[in-house]
């Protein structure tokens, strides 16, 4: 997924603010696919509250629709959002599995990112306005690890972090101190249930 696009090609994006209440919807009518209940619950539990944990077995949907989830937040909150997605390490489980979700949405409906520049692991339209991913460093100190997830602020601001468990302390840390601002912030964590924490 490297879809360069000139200032010249871009278009104003489309007002997609109508679907802010309601992502099933958006998935349904923009998107054209059709969810489980399961699945439903989980879009409108990230709607819902401050933050969403998804614990289920591999293959149950949860990625698939983190990425979703990710492009309904972006469409519909337009220039004000951004979208932080994290993996725990390796580096591969983000750019391989929910960013290949996610390229699977941008290549299935490239008119919904048009106005957007594309890179391996952001969709931006502006500074202030993309899906990014990031990386966690498996090196480093622990107050690395925490910087490189704290000071990210927008009036609307979701964390989306795969395989949760496994991702060090400090980075939630760091979100924590993210959190407390904007008009609507969430987090979605998704893990398979492999240990107790």
């Amino acid at each position: 997924m490297n879809i360069e696009m000139s200032s010249k090609q871009k278009s104003k994006p489309k007002d997609y603010s109508q679907y802010r209440d309601d992502p099933v919807r958006f998935g349904t009518e923009i998107l054209g696919e059709s969810y489980t209940d399961e699945v439903k619950t989980l879009m409108e539990s990230v709607r819902d509250n401050e933050i969403t944990i998804a614990i289920s077995a591999t293959g149950t949907g949860k990625t698939h629709s983190a990425a979703r989830i990710a492009c309904w937040f972006k469409s519909v909150y337009g220039d004000d959002a951004q979208v932080l997605t994290a993996a725990a390490p390796p580096e591969n489980n983000l750019k391989t599995i929910l960013w290949g979700e996610i390229g699977m949405v941008v290549n299935k409906h490239p008119a919904l990112f048009e106005h957007c520049t594309i890179t391996s692991l952001k969709i931006e339209d502006s500074p202030k306005s993309f899906i990014l991913g990031l990386t966690i460093p498996s090196s480093g100190t622990p107050a690395e690890r925490e910087s490189k997830f704290s000071g990210k602020h927008a009036p609307y601001l979701l964390f989306i972090l795969d395989e949760g468990d496994a991702i060090p302390d400090e980075v939630y840390k760091g979100i924590e101190g993210c959190m407390s601002g904007g008009i609507v912030v969430r987090m979605l964590i998704m893990f398979n249930p492999k240990q107790e924490s």
